[in-house]
């Protein structure tokens, strides 16, 4: 028998004694005391600016914070339990839609790129001038979760039945999300927030992130589609030019206060604790994102040199370009995609490679391309920094 702190999921007893229920009613909130977040809200806004400052300055941002893309999806999938590497990740996008079938992936591998591909899905809608909506994050989470083990949990659809948050290997309980029945109101509510309130951009970024998780409106997937709308937010609002910003970083490494911030939103209806959370992280992540970004773009342009030294040809800064926004790659992509005659491109992977810029890590057999890494890049946005 099933006690009253007890919730039997999927044939497993798991504790709710010390679960929190969902905020029913109080949403969206008054907006916060800015007197109360003046320090974190200036400092968060003056980091933002610096960081969105430089990106404006470089000719190709797109192109330097490629690897980033890669990482921010790998930290935000592991907060989920995903564990997977950049380096997985990007042998998997070098065989995306190729003729040559890639081989089989680890799940883990497959769903964290597929979090980076759900991402630049939503920003190209944006790109061609939608607004955040339901639509809109429905289409990303029918991405996030169009193969592996997400296929079988509603792709883009909402959840049916009542789902929780909790410790899955303690078997407890630690929140109840808004139930099905009251989620599309509040899903609606959200929007409407998100689209139509006068609110400061940063604090409603901060509590439309905060809602989104506490409805958790998704069987599966709903951390990451929440961390998506912080970009998406943020440059829809104008806080940024471009959607570059990746704030998973800070969120996992203080992911006990990130959790409970969120948690004490509900129970206390404690919004102006969860913003100042919030704002800390955006300041400290910008900054981060800051320092990478010049090491990156430093790289770029020692990098430069060494390929013109190296390649003495013409098209030295179209192998650079393609090489920094394909750390990991196929041969035959780089000879058809890099904009390069194609027999100089055949000899420019063996020159590179003799002269220890790039690394084999499939020779080529047959008719399958060679697999190459661009090792010097890969370590400056590994983990641990």
């Amino acid at each position: 028998m099933v006690g009253k702190t007890e919730i039997l999921i999927h044939n497993t007893t798991y504790d709710s004694s010390e679960a929190v229920d969902y905020h029913y009613g109080v949403f969206p909130p008054p907006a916060p005391d800015l007197n109360l977040l003046q320090k974190p809200f200036a400092a968060a806004l003056m980091s933002l600016t610096k960081y969105d400052t430089l990106l404006r300055q470089l000719p190709n941002s797109e192109l330097l914070l490629a690897p980033l893309r890669a990482r921010d999806a790998v930290v935000s999938s592991r907060m989920e339990g995903t564990i997977s590497t950049i380096e997985e990740v990007l042998r998997l996008e070098a065989d995306a839609d190729e003729d040559t079938p890639a081989p089989i992936q680890r799940n883990d591998t497959l769903e964290v790129a597929l979090y980076a591909r759900a991402l630049r899905q939503a920003e190209k809608q944006i790109a061609d001038g939608y607004k955040i909506s339901e639509h809109l994050i429905k289409s990303a989470h029918r991405v996030l979760l169009s193969h592996g083990r997400g296929a079988e949990k509603r792709p883009g659809q909402y959840k049916l039945d009542q789902n929780y948050v909790g410790d899955r290997p303690q078997r407890k309980i630690k929140f109840i999300p808004i139930n099905a029945h009251d989620l599309p109101d509040a899903m609606n509510s959200l929007v409407g927030f998100i689209t139509d309130s006068d609110m400061m951009p940063l604090l409603k970024t901060a509590i439309a992130h905060a809602e989104f998780e506490a409805l958790h409106p998704f069987e599966d997937g709903n951390g990451r589609v929440g961390r998506m709308l912080i970009t998406l937010m943020l440059w829809q609002q104008d806080v940024l030019s471009a959607p570059r910003f990746f704030v998973s970083d800070y969120f996992e490494r203080h992911k006990d206060e990130y959790i409970a911030r969120m948690r004490a939103v509900s129970s206390e209806n404690d919004w102006t604790s969860w913003c100042h959370f919030f704002l800390e992280a955006l300041g400290s992540q910008a900054n981060e994102n800051l320092a990478m970004v010049g090491s990156i773009q430093a790289h770029y342009d020692h990098m430069r040199e060494q390929f013109r030294d190296v390649l003495r040809s013409q098209w030295s800064v179209n192998a650079l370009d393609f090489i920094f926004a394909n750390p990991i790659f196929r041969n035959n992509r780089f000879t058809r995609n890099a904009g390069i005659p194609k027999p100089t491109a055949h000899t420019f992977t063996r020159k590179l490679q003799e002269a220890g810029l790039i690394t084999v890590l499939e020779p080529p057999a047959g008719r399958a391309p060679g697999l190459y890494a661009f090792p010097s890049l890969l370590k400056i946005v590994q983990e641990p920094r």
